[in-house]
């Protein structure tokens, strides 16, 4: 064999190793493209994937590019917010048509819920000065109220919408409708947690026994203490209100929403003099490793923030009177915003139904974030039911 059939030999050697590494490559970046469209594969794996096969894409976390915070419903981000937990979908889905879904009402719940978007635009941050009763993990005070932000539509008059549909929203408009219900007519309030067992930052004697992070069991430090201060509000207006303790979250996170509904419907059998559903949630704000809360102005007492959900149809399920439910959120933000105008932070109009097609009058509120007390919750659910009160009212 002389040197040239050798050289040959050698260059086809060559070539058949190269189409090798590159069929493999090849591979790995489909399992990439794969990682970042199923929830169960982690978001770092297809990056590295990535990193390995392109030169030049080097290792980011998700995120890095933009800078964006991250919050956990809720969802639901949920949601949630929280869906709150339960809510990360609503950041990422296309508002240009709306999707389509099946069955479920709420984005797919998963045993520890995404974060949502955490405080970006129009929100003020300041290292957050510790209540009187120090909390355990220290937290950046955010103030987010939709201000001088592309991100919200500017209603006019302080409010603020986060809306996650292409619907168009005129404020003015949604304003001017009746509400169809009040409590001079003896509509009551049903107070549900479809995630009773989000908890709040310990702190003094607000001390608990975790079940998960930011979670626990025990009722007397999760948002069913919250929903106990807001039916004490409501009560001594002479309003009347069912409140459901029970944890639709344990044993199980996955199917919270479907529990809570089968109940929501219980309730309205039996007392059909409910024209409200409030589903009392926590949301929780995290992002680059720092944990937030919620900060509101309301002259003394430390505060968190209140975030109204309102859902709509957008999603492609049933639910034909959530202009009705967005009617009743808008006038509720619009008294927080007269009374206590740092209080609410923007409506969030969400493309799910999260239950609220039970009744024309059903929402979302979520009462701070996993960042603030239990105490700084309890004075923002207060303030909070004193503008319900008064929408009901008419006041």
């Amino acid at each position: 064999m002389n040197v040239r059939e050798r050289g040959r030999i050698t260059v086809k050697a060559v070539a058949v190793r190269l189409s090798a590494v590159l069929a493999v490559c090849v591979v790995l970046r489909l399992a990439a493209a794969s990682a970042a469209g199923f929830d169960g594969i982690p978001d770092k794996l297809g990056t590295a994937i990535l990193a390995v096969t392109l030169p030049g894409a080097g290792l980011k976390a998700p995120g890095a590019e933009t800078g964006a915070l991250t919050s956990a419903p809720s969802a639901a981000t949920p949601s949630g917010s929280g869906e709150a937990p339960s809510r990360l979908p609503e950041e990422t889905r296309p508002a240009t048509s709306p999707p389509s879904r099946d069955s479920s009402d709420a984005p797919s719940e998963t045993a520890a819920p995404p974060p949502e978007t955490g405080p970006a635009a129009g929100a003020e941050t300041t290292p957050g000065a510790p209540a009187s009763d120090e909390p355990q993990n220290a937290a950046i005070g955010t103030t987010i109220t939709g201000k001088g932000s592309s991100s919200y539509q500017d209603a006019g008059d302080g409010i603020y919408l986060n809306n996650k549909t292409a619907y168009d929203i005129n404020a003015g408009e949604v304003l001017a409708r009746p509400l169809g219900f009040s409590a001079a007519e003896g509509a009551a309030v049903l107070i549900i947690h479809t995630h009773a067992s989000e908890a709040y930052n310990p702190s003094g004697e607000d001390v608990y026994v975790p079940s998960d992070p930011s979670r626990t069991e025990d009722t007397r430090f999760n948002v069913v203490r919250v929903g106990d201060e807001l039916e004490e509000v409501l009560t001594a207006r002479g309003i009347p209100v069912i409140h459901d303790r029970e944890l639709y979250d344990y044993p199980s996170y996955t199917g919270s929403y479907d529990r809570s509904m089968a109940s929501i419907k219980q309730h309205l059998e039996e007392h059909p003099e409910i024209r409200v559903v409030i589903d009392l949630h926590r949301d929780a704000l995290e992002g680059d490793g720092k944990l937030y809360k919620t900060v509101a102005d309301v002259g003394g007492d430390p505060c968190a923030q209140v975030m109204l959900i309102c859902g709509s149809d957008y999603s492609g399920l049933n639910h034909p009177n959530w202009r009705d439910n967005l009617t009743f959120a808008m006038k509720l933000q619009r008294r927080m915003v007269d009374l206590y105008p740092t209080l609410a932070r923007p409506l969030k109009i969400s493309q799910y139904r999260y239950n609220q097609d039970a009744t024309t009058g059903s929402l979302i509120a979520e009462i701070g974030t996993n960042g603030n007390t239990l105490r700084e919750a309890l004075a923002a659910v207060s303030r909070f039911g004193e503008c319900l009160a008064d929408v009901l009212t008419g006041a």
